[in-house]
């Protein structure tokens, strides 16, 4: 099973892809691999150089980072089950439904995400006041510019397959997301 996990910030992204590498799965990550690129190339891990990787990936992989990771690591590997984490582009969720992906969206309230952000403090993108972070929420959920190239979390959402909201405890998160696995199999998806 491909799962491509897509969300807003501080929603759950990353207790989810957790989860389910627990039961096996095997994670690609968008952020890993733009992370790498962008090193490559001598430039820090932050956001003025990860984006613009993103989009420069998109003139070779139309499916951007995560068709690269399914290209160049994927194939290589072919396990089973994979979770390629985190989508922020409708090009990168239609890449993955097109290989037969299924997409999972992760959402939950903007106080909710921002005390969870304030929590984890994971760098810059978390150094931020509540206001800072509901603009950079806006901006990343709505992108601008081109809507399929450009980061429109929303859009991504709107294309899920099946939607989580979390506004719980971890351990609901975890129901939702074995109700969901239990919903794929039933299909037989």
């Amino acid at each position: 099973m491909l799962i491509g996990i897509a969300g807003t910030f501080g929603a759950g992204k990353g207790a989810v892809t957790e989860y389910l590498k627990q039961k096996g799965f095997v994670q690609y990550s968008s952020s890993a691999m733009l992370g790498e690129l962008v090193e490559k190339d001598g430039n820090p891990r932050t956001r003025n150089f990860l984006g613009p990787m993103a989009t420069k990936l998109q003139e070779k992989y139309p499916g951007g980072v995560v068709e690269k990771n399914y290209q160049e690591k994927y194939l290589d590997e072919t396990p089973k089950d994979a979770i390629f984490e985190a989508l922020h582009r409708q090009s990168e969720a239609n890449f993955l439904k097109s290989v037969g992906g299924i997409i999972i969206g992760i959402d939950a309230d903007l106080d909710t995400r921002y005390k969870r952000t304030q929590l984890r403090n994971e760098g810059e993108k978390d150094q931020k006041s509540f206001d800072d972070f509901k603009e950079m929420s806006r901006i990343e959920e709505e992108g601008g510019g081109d809507k399929n190239w450009d980061n429109n979390i929303r859009a991504v959402l709107d294309m899920a397959d099946h939607t989580i909201m979390n506004n719980g405890t971890v351990e609901e998160l975890y129901a939702q997301v074995e109700e969901f696995l239990q919903a794929v199999q039933e299909s037989g998806s």
